[in-house]
């Protein structure tokens, strides 16, 4: 584990592995008690099936943030479970790419496939019932032949790298056996573009050892190595199986690694290695809640905390647009103009940092590679990523502004922005935490040197401002003052002078201070229109358009926020206009519309736009674009959308249910997390506020409007509550103190946070044969 990492852990006691030390230090501050029954509660939402699933889209999906596994039927005799690991890249050098192939970054270093494991059974199946339990972790089943029956259990445990596969057979299932299948080591881009790499990568290499292990062993041609190691236990009609999936680079020892993790896996007592696992779910889970009384969204939502959990840790991977399940697609790396940003959202306000903090940990780490991510005279002083990269070294080569990045293609040699978007992201990490590390040691470095890329680009016209050639606004098109990257470049700029401030850096120590206050003063405004807010300078948004590309500022940048008449009407205006064009839209243009909804305080249409996800969400709840392509980010925005409505920030002021649809009357939360590290919990009650709770973990000052215009509270001893306008109260807050809110009108409520029993049935995700 590198320094980095210890230090996040040991500085973030809401990680993880500090999940129960967090809920017993914030009971003795917090005046509210979470009385859910958690196993019960999650347990409900479980994913259910009765029968076998025949496509991935179906399938139980488990992970641990690097390896991953879906279960699915093959044939009549034959059940499979996929093999993955995110960090099983191709490493073909960049500065071989051929910048005229489209997308060369994600040809030459995307994902690779690995191989499968199967059950090969001796009689045809013909029923079977199976659940993902969601609360352990596991996918438990049971498949039927005429005479026999098989049940099977497995897990990708949460600590170790291996996978458990466990079978028991009666009848003419017995002899059922595991078989492992390698496959070549091929990328999917190439394969589906029919252009495959050259040299091909070398078939794997099976062997076993003395002790009964086996392995596959992919030794790449550009270097590297994908290994598998799987070690069996054969019991009468039982069989475990352990089963272990790495990557290494530029050492060959992922074998090694592979060989000792199921050796050690299977020496351990189960039960207790079971419990370690679970233990680390169960954890997970209670660092926050949510719910809604609304039993599809509530089912969707706790799915996806565990789908984020299964594709990201604090010590493993950006979540690429696969994840660790790959299956043929076109888009098997990381894409940085919208999908690694929404897979990272919601992180923050969930009060899950270890599902975000990948993201600062690997730019971090790759800060060599952004410099040579930019064009050779740029690299002293600049930093930027392409449209795709690895997710191994973040090789991908950016766009620039003018005549892009040639002889890249037009629009992906134009696109500039992403960098900043990403930083987006690890900012809400530093500023939800308060971790002044991270901000010093990470995000201000990365972002002096993202604004400065744009410094080499900008010029400054007769109208006195500073204006931006040509760049690319993602899914649309090319224009010049391109209002992607002015957004971002604005709240760059922006966010650096703060941080200069909160750093007591002066302009000797920084004289960069004078060119980001020019930025803020001359950059040029987004060009506006009878449309709204246009892509650029004289390109107005006229036909379809997936991405809210234009729209960054309001949402997830507030930068641009309903607090005059003038700002709602081009907010709604710009909004109105992007739903507008047809129906080339994708699910993540709904979760989008959502949340800026949900910035407007309209709930109802925010949930009309969020009910507009369920078409595109499949049994499982994966998702797909381009008919059967898998892309992991919307789902998961999905569930970020959720949160906004229930609680957002902006301008300062923590806005307690802001857009909560009629449809959630009864809506409620537990430690969601805001800017400032204040935590908040909350309680409607036919669609009333009936608490409020704002806990400072590090202390401060910040207004909240608790949707109470006359509220009774009660605060510790030393805080400050006062009224700043109807309905806004402003906290000044010491270290571990807390206010509670309730109605004027109303006793002093008992704040706890439970659900009633007579609340509606769960809905269930998963595959029926009834609802189909």
């Amino acid at each position: 584990m590198s320094d980095y990492i210890a230090m996040l852990y040991a500085r973030a006691n809401v990680l993880v592995v500090f999940g129960a030390l967090l809920l017993l230090s914030f009971s003795q501050a917090s005046a509210s008690e979470n009385k859910v029954a958690w196993q019960d509660e999650i347990s409900k939402h479980d994913l259910t099936w009765d029968r076998l699933p025949n496509r991935w889209m179906e399938s139980p999906f488990l992970g641990n943030g690097e390896q991953g596994t879906m279960m699915y039927q093959e044939n009549e005799k034959t059940l499979r479970w996929t093999v993955g690991n995110s960090s099983a890249f191709d490493h073909r050098p960049a500065n071989k790419d051929d910048f005229n192939e489209k997308n060369v970054e994600v040809l030459n270093r995307g994902r690779l496939f690995i191989g499968h494991l199967r059950v090969e059974f001796p009689a045809t199946l013909r029923a079977s019932s199976s659940r993902l339990s969601l609360w352990n972790a596991e996918s438990i089943g049971q498949v039927q032949s005429e005479n026999g029956s098989a049940s099977w259990k497995t897990i990708v445990h949460a600590n170790a790298p291996v996978m458990r596969f466990e079978i028991e057979t009666t009848g003419d299932l017995s002899g059922a056996k595991f078989v492992y299948v390698p496959v070549e080591a091929q990328n999917p881009r190439a394969l589906r573009s029919k252009n495959p790499r050259k040299p091909a990568n070398p078939p794997a290499v099976l062997d076993q050892l003395t002790d009964g292990t086996q392995t596959a062993v992919h030794n790449l041609y550009a270097g590297g190595q994908t290994a598998v190691a799987w070690k069996q236990s054969v019991t009468d009609n039982r069989t475990t199986l352990w089963l272990s999936v790495l990557h290494s680079f530029p050492e060959l020892d992922a074998v090694n690694r592979a060989v000792a993790a199921v050796r050690n896996a299977a020496s351990k007592d189960q039960d207790a290695w079971t419990q370690q696992h679970r233990q680390w779910w169960h954890d997970y889970y209670q660092q926050s809640f949510l719910a809604t009384g609304d039993p599809y969204w509530d089912a969707f939502y706790w799915i996806q905390q565990y789908k984020l959990a299964s594709a990201t840790r604090a010590d493993k991977w950006i979540i690429d647009n696969q994840g660790p399940w790959l299956h043929p697609t076109a888009w098997n790396a990381i894409w940085w103009n919208l999908n690694a940003q929404l897979s990272h959202s919601g992180f923050a306000t969930a009060n899950r940092r270890g599902m975000g903090a990948a993201l600062g940990r690997r730019l971090d780490q790759c800060r060599d590679q952004l410099a040579e991510n930019v064009a050779q005279e740029y690299r002293h002083d600049s930093y930027a990523i392409g449209r795709t990269s690895s997710g191994w070294d973040l090789a991908g080569h950016a766009g620039q502004p003018g005549d892009g990045r040639p002889p890249k293609d037009g629009s992906i040699g134009r696109e500039t922005a992403n960098l900043l978007w990403a930083l987006h992201n690890v900012d809400m990490e530093c500023r939800y935490w308060q971790d002044d590390d991270l901000r010093d040691r990470v995000l201000y470095p990365l972002l002096v040197r993202a604004v400065n890329y744009y410094r080499h680009f900008l010029v400054e016209e007769s109208d006195g401002y500073l204006h931006l050639p040509k760049t690319y606004s993602p899914e649309y098109r090319i224009a010049e003052d391109c209002t992607y990257d002015l957004d971002l470049l604005r709240w760059g700029s922006g966010r650096l002078l703060e941080l200069a401030d909160e750093m007591n850096l002066n302009k000797e120590e920084q004289p960069l201070i004078s060119y980001w206050t020019q930025l803020q003063e001359k950059l040029v405004p987004v060009h506006v229109d009878e449309t709204g807010r246009m892509i650029g300078r004289g390109v107005s948004l006229t036909g379809p358009h997936r991405h809210w590309s234009h729209l960054l500022a309001i949402y997830p940048l507030r930068t641009l926020v309903p607090d005059s008449a003038d700002n709602r009407e081009l907010i709604e205006l710009s909004l109105d206009n992007w739903h507008s064009h047809g129906k080339r839209m994708a699910g993540y243009s709904v979760t989008g519309g959502a949340c800026i909804s949900a910035i407007l305080g309209d709930g109802e249409r925010a949930y009309e736009f969020l009910n507009k996800l369920k078409p595109f969400l499949h049994p499982n709840t994966f998702y797909t674009e381009a008919g059967t392509l898998p892309v992991i980010e919307t789902p998961l925005h999905g569930a970020t959308t959720m949160q906004e409505m229930l609680l957002h920030q902006w301008g300062g002021r923590i806005r307690v249910f802001p857009a909560v649809p009629s449809r959630w009357a009864n809506a409620q939360f537990d430690r969601f997390r805001c800017d400032g590290a204040f935590l908040v919990s909350a309680q409607q009650k036919d669609g009333e506020t009936h608490w409020v709770e704002i806990i400072a973990e590090t202390g401060g000052t910040v207004d909240v409007q608790p949707q109470l215009i006359d509220a009774n509270w009660e605060a510790a001893q030393d805080a400050s509550v006062e009224p700043v306008e109807p309905g806004v109260y402003r906290l000044k807050l010491a270290k571990g103190e807390s206010v509670l809110f309730w109605p004027n009108d109303q006793p002093k409520p008992s704040p706890e946070i439970r659900i009633d029993d007579t609340e509606q049935p769960s809905y269930s995700f998963g595959v029926s044969a009834k609802r189909e």
